[in-house]
């Protein structure tokens, strides 16, 4: 005598159960932490950052009195350097994955790809937003220390939110730098292009007729660009848009390029 099981028995008994959310952020968070580059790229951000900082510091001591606002813009000075380590730990997050194959592996463990890409991407963006909230209250403190004079205080308006920008600008620099590795598949790639977005383009819009936009852009080495508002106590001095108008532009597109990294992600084979 057979047993016949009902369709959806079948149905369930192929298909395993979603894993939980923090399961996922945990294992992106091992792959993370224990990859050379990860450590090597938050060494490099940290050296530069800092390093420039205490060059600011040092000089700072034989020069006259700042402005609060001026203090605030050189102890960010390595961030136009420091940025790159973290581009390169996050695009390679994603993109060393597809160069070992191990994306074939991760994506089997998690067939859930999009909660799979979500956990990477929280995991990469916290790292980030960590990284840069420490970096820059340690340069902060060190270059309003060591400055004999500073007209204005901690407390002056959007001294703090420019302090702490710092960290929410490399979290959501993590996050399109993440989805362009994915929409690439390719640490190189990756890499390149988003130099190409940070370092190369902004100049060359600067120097066209279209200078205008260049407020639009997400990320560069000086103001006016979107990203680097969110870190200035005065952007609008420079050209650029308000603080968080500024900082909504750079989430935007790390929205857009998320979404096509998602979708591309379910539409193409590991």
């Amino acid at each position: 005598m057979s047993l016949t099981l009902p369709a959806h028995a079948h149905q369930s008994a192929a298909v395993p159960p979603a894993p939980r959310f923090t399961d996922l952020l945990r294992s992106e968070w091992v792959k993370l932490r224990t990859v050379r580059t990860t450590v090597w790229c938050l060494v490099a951000t940290a050296l530069t950052i800092v390093g420039a900082a205490v060059l600011v510091a040092v000089k700072a001591r034989s020069q006259g009195p700042r402005t609060i606002d001026v203090t605030v813009n050189v102890s960010h000075l390595g961030l136009m350097v420091g940025q790159l380590a973290v581009i390169v730990l996050a695009v390679t997050a994603i993109g060393s994955e597809y160069g070992t194959g191990t994306i074939r592996v991760s994506l089997g463990a998690a067939p859930w790809r999009t909660r799979w890409l979500a956990a990477k991407t929280v995991t990469v963006a916290a790292l980030g937003l960590v990284t840069g909230t420490v970096l820059s209250i340690v340069c902060f403190a060190l270059v309003y220390l060591c400055t004999p004079a500073v007209s204005g205080s901690v407390t002056t308006p959007g001294v703090v939110r420019a302090v702490l920008g710092v960290g929410l600008y490399l979290c959501a620099l993590s996050m399109l730098s993440l989805a362009v590795g994915a929409i690439l598949r390719s640490t190189v790639g990756g890499i390149v292009a988003m130099f190409a977005l940070v370092y190369v383009v902004p100049g060359v819009v600067a120097l066209s007729p279209l200078r205008a936009l260049e407020r639009f852009l997400p990320a560069g080495i000086t103001p006016p660009n979107a990203g680097w508002t969110i870190m200035q106590v005065a952007p609008e001095w420079l050209g650029g848009l308000s603080p968080w108008a500024g900082f909504a532009v750079l989430c935007t597109w790390a929205a857009v390029a998320m979404a096509g990294a998602a979708w591309l992600l379910h539409t193409r084979d590991a």
